[in-house]
């Protein structure tokens, strides 16, 4: 996760560890909205349920932190991919917009796109924001054009793995805590790499579980670009670039509104019609 990200969440998830009142408002209400042919939202039913007339595209927001299961503060992978194939199973709906909106998350929220986007029948335009970390490997693996929101805060990039943890050890211990673990022979190498982080040995840590991460990722995201101009320092060991850098050096392929997602779905779906 971007380090904007963990400034915003950090001071969350202190709240919920030590018990402190936290706002249940943060989830919002539906992920998946429906424009019709003339690009007017669709109206839900007193069920909350949406009829999306013949024509339609779906737009599915893929905000905040991204987690593998949701909660009550926000929609997880396994809800969002679920909405994303409600969408491309509707006969009536010709393709989506993923709307992203976050800093990154979880590792284990990336598979669900991942194998998504390796079934997926119809087309998907990305519109972004701010499009880091494990968004950014998401969009990726799914989205067929990618699409800036604007390009003053618009932000993508962050191709990269990060492991970060507290050690609160020494506070326990000045309280009476002391801690002990035991491996039997037979167990010997587990938590050893983790273990030696703990003593600040990052060596382990980094070849065996890390850098297999980040190589996963670089080649995924390589995939998925392949006009990247990899010349570029940091394109993909971390970087993040706005608007007119990224659609120059291939991150993006043009910047516009919900509109224009909208356009570019309804123009790759009649494209994708004419090579059936």
């Amino acid at each position: 996760m971007s380090f904007e990200g963990l400034n915003f969440w950090g001071p969350i998830a202190h709240k919920i560890l030590t018990r402190e009142t936290v706002d249940n408002e943060i989830k919002p209400n539906a992920i998946l909205s429906v424009f019709d042919s003339r690009g007017q939202m669709v109206a839900r039913d007193q069920e909350g349920g949406i009829n999306a007339p013949k024509g339609s595209v779906a737009v599915i927001d893929i905000k905040g932190a991204l987690l593998k299961e949701g909660d009550w503060c926000s929609y997880g992978a396994v809800e969002i991919v679920n909405a994303l194939k409600a969408a491309d199973d509707n006969a009536n709906i010709v393709g989506s917009v993923a709307y992203f909106d976050g800093p990154g998350g979880s590792v284990s929220a990336i598979a669900p796109f991942v194998a998504f986007g390796k079934t997926k029948k119809k087309p998907i335009v990305g519109l972004y924001d701010q499009c880091c970390s494990a968004h950014l490997y998401a969009m990726y693996s799914m989205c067929d054009y990618v699409i800036a929101e604007n390009d003053i805060s618009a932000v993508i990039g962050s191709c990269g793995i990060v492991l970060s943890f507290a050690d609160n050890r020494e506070y326990l211990e000045k309280l009476g805590y002391k801690f002990h673990e035991v491996y039997p022979e037979e167990s010997k190498d587990k938590n050893q790499a983790f273990a030696l982080a703990l003593e600040g040995k990052y060596d382990m840590i980094k070849k065996e579980m890390l850098s297999p991460l980040a190589i996963k990722f670089q080649d995924a995201v390589k995939a998925a670009r392949p006009n990247l101009k990899l010349d570029e320092p940091g394109i993909i060991t971390g970087k993040t670039f706005f608007t007119d850098h990224a659609i120059d050096i291939g991150l993006t392929d043009s910047k516009g509104t919900l509109n224009d997602a909208i356009e570019r779905v309804k123009i790759l779906s009649e494209m994708n019609s004419l090579y059936k």
